[in-house]
């Protein structure tokens, strides 16, 4: 069988990747174990790849640089030409899309084609041009998308797309994301199967109007091999891993670990990860302020294999999102495969694979700094029951991440082709 994978950063070709990309890479080594013939289509590379990459087709995509216009309406017709060219020659049985900027143009291309789609859902793009879900003020949005949304994005946009969006009249933008909600509307009744990675985001979908009998509960990810890292770690140490933000709170982590380290002066805390530079400047005052210097270590963006290899020797893995990850965090799943306690926000879909005090602990007032010391503070009192967490973990982990997934993809591939020759 031959599967298209796209994804739009694929660690190896480019600087910024995230768990989304991680799940595309594993996805196609997956298929191919089963011998499948696989082909990586993704935008432009940042740098020449290290490996083999005759696998991995590059799609130009020129329009790209207009942001939020591009990757919300199909107007690269670069990309779309490149796309429809590969695609026709190379004659996929199956696309497999996980990507957000090659969304929409894959899915033109594969519907002129008749190449029937799956479409793993990284994010709520589909039903919101923030993929955020919530208003403003930062209270949940139950709307979706349309007219409405011109009250979200210049709040939400950032330097000059929010100067931008701001002197845009308004009726315009009404016009505009009412056109973008339908014809979003349109284009997903053109794909042939949805993936969703946790029950939360399926009622989700299911909610929005995706007929419940598209869409399957597969998480297409498992543990990779951890390399040995450089980087000397102490103990008791916590490790937060992923792009330093206010989204995924490492604001309110450095806060918490600094009345952490009151208690236990020789704590650690490693950040592994990048962020926006002036980001990262706020937190570093922070830390100075703190007085907390010596104890919260940057170690920067490390490959996955590294980055593995950290968590294995910290103490326990904190991921304090402060929007919803309805799509469990691939960093969770991967501290729990690796037999690590984790902390946690209380919101989203992480009830459906951390079971508090078992194989870690859920903080529900996780805007608060003091709760989430509160739960660092208790296991890295006790070794013994982190130990014992851990491993609850790891069994939690393997159930998720099981050797079925590939079976099921397969499964709903050959009923997609089956549908495709009636």
């Amino acid at each position: 069988m031959k599967i298209c994978v796209v994804s739009d950063y694929l660690p190896g070709f480019h600087k910024l990747w995230s768990g989304a990309e991680l799940l595309a890479v594993t996805l196609g080594e997956m298929l191919q174990e089963r011998s499948c013939e696989i082909l990586f289509l993704t935008t432009p590379w940042d740098f020449e790849p290290d490996n083999n990459h005759d696998n991995v087709y590059a799609v130009k995509t020129p329009a790209k640089r207009l942001g939020m216009l591009s990757r919300n309406f199909p107007i690269d017709i670069a990309a779309l030409w490149h796309l429809y060219r590969k695609l026709k020659s190379y004659k996929p049985d199956v696309v497999h899309i996980n990507a957000k900027y090659l969304f929409l143009p894959t899915l033109i291309v594969c519907s002129k084609l008749n190449i029937p789609t799956v479409f793993t859902v990284p994010d709520y793009f589909l039903f919101c041009p923030t993929t955020f879900i919530r208003k403003p003020e930062g209270a949940p949005c139950t709307l979706y998308h349309g007219a409405h949304c011109c009250d979200c994005l210049p709040t939400l946009s950032n330097g000059t797309a929010r100067k931008i969006l701001a002197r845009i009249p308004k009726c315009f933008s009404k016009a505009v994301l009412t056109l973008r909600a339908k014809q979003f509307d349109y284009f997903l009744k053109k794909v042939g199967a949805y993936i969703a990675l946790s029950k939360l985001s399926k009622e989700r979908l299911v909610g929005y109007g995706i007929p419940q009998e598209k869409i399957s509960i597969t998480y297409h990810y498992r543990l990779a091999k951890p390399r040995e890292t450089k980087v000397s770690i102490s103990k008791p140490s916590v490790v937060f891993v992923g792009w330093l933000s206010e989204e995924n709170g490492t604001d309110i982590l450095v806060k918490a670990f600094a009345l952490v380290a009151r208690e236990i002066p020789y704590a650690k805390l490693y950040l592994v990860g990048t962020g926006r530079d002036s980001f990262i400047e706020q937190l570093k005052e922070q830390i100075v302020t703190d007085n907390i210097t010596d104890n919260v270590v940057f170690l920067g963006k490390r490959d996955n294999e590294e980055a593995l290899s950290i968590i294995s020797k910290c103490d326990v893995v904190v991921v304090p999102h402060q929007w919803p990850k309805e799509f469990g965090p691939v960093i969770l799943l991967e501290a729990m495969a690796m037999g690590k306690p984790v902390i946690t926000s209380g919101i989203g879909a992480v009830e459906e694979f951390v079971k508090h005090g078992r194989n870690g602990f859920i903080v529900d007032d996780f805007r608060s700094p003091a709760a989430f010391a509160k739960s660092i503070q208790q296991i890295l009192d006790s070794p013994g029951t982190a130990l014992q967490m851990g491993e609850r973990a790891r069994e939690s982990a393997d159930d998720l991440l099981g050797i079925s997934c590939t079976e099921k993809l397969l499964t709903l591939y050959t009923s997609l082709l089956g549908e495709k020759k009636h």
